[in-house]
């Protein structure tokens, strides 16, 4: 995005290439339809970052409305990832299990056929098309929107979303539970995509922290997916039931959770290392920089 421009119009043009982007994903006939997933979630992660962003700037009732239509899009995606995340904890699994102890194949079985209704790739391709259809006045909407060009209404509100991650992930590892270690990654992936929408402020200092939030969201990602096999296990429903080294597993599965906990807490310490306020007058500070 060109600092020096008419900000609103860019932001803008940023929400609107996300959702069509989406929709043209969604609607494709070709390529691996559980990347098509992951890619046009991708882009609803975005879209809903941006949102936020612009939240202190558009009505608040539009807001709302948009923030909950896309969010819906994304869950009604999720069940579709489910799979993909289940098959990505247990090859965190195999990775750590150097000396072989624990059965990967039947963890694999298991999985396939816990998500095997749901993953279908024609019922998949069925539920990318209408969630295409619903996302169309979505980006019809927000391309009639004329944003202002006000620097201080983007630097409220990157501030206002750096301080819910900073705030949040203090939350999540102060307490360790999974639903709060989620939540954080949700700030993080907020921040991480409005950071880099305004990268040209500076832009090699910008690319590299915006890397090191991308690390980190992907910690709390492995830590998600883990959390995912380790309800599945617990739980001994559809292809989990009377799993072979069901608490082998399940130990294993805590290992590699703290160990992802304690990596995602060093990396969060570095990049959210500044008080809210001072982020704000450091963005600040490129910014009129960047305008001499």
């Amino acid at each position: 995005m060109h600092i020096g421009g008419r900000i609103g119009a860019e932001v803008n043009r940023a929400l609107t290439d996300l959702l069509g982007s989406a929709v043209t994903r969604l609607v494709a006939r070709r390529g691996d339809v559980h990347e098509i997933v992951h890619d046009a979630r991708k882009d609803l992660k975005a879209f809903r970052s941006y949102l936020r962003l612009v939240r202190g700037i558009v009505d608040a009732e539009a807001f709302r409305r948009l923030n909950a239509a896309a969010r819906d899009a994304a869950r009604s995606l999720s069940e579709a990832r489910d799979a993909q995340a289940l098959h990505d904890a247990i090859s965190q699994l195999e990775m750590a299990d150097r000396r072989g102890l624990l059965d990967i194949a039947a963890l694999r079985r298991a999985a396939d056929t816990a998500v095997g209704g749901s993953a279908g790739r024609k019922a998949v391709r069925d539920l990318c098309r209408q969630v295409a259809g619903d996302l169309r006045p979505i980006r019809d909407e927000v391309a009639g929107w004329n944003l202002t060009d006000d620097r201080d209404a983007y630097l409220d509100g990157l501030a206002t979303t750096y301080r819910a991650a900073r705030k949040a992930l203090r939350k999540g590892f102060g307490s360790g539970l999974a639903g709060e270690l989620h939540e954080a990654r949700k700030r993080v992936i907020h921040w991480r995509y409005q950071l880099e929408l305004f990268s040209g402020l500076w832009p090699r200092a910008i690319k590299a922290e915006v890397r090191e939030l991308q690390d980190l969201r992907e910690d709390l990602g492995q830590h998600n997916d883990l959390v995912l096999l380790q309800q599945r296990i617990a739980e001994e429903v559809d292809g989990f039931a009377g799993l072979p080294q069901r608490e082998a597993c399940l130990d294993a599965i805590l290992v590699l959770r703290a160990e992802r906990t304690r990596t995602a807490a060093r990396r969060a310490g570095l990049v959210f290392c500044d008080a809210p306020r001072a982020r704000r007058r450091r963005l600040q500070a490129w910014w009129a920089a960047q305008l001499r």
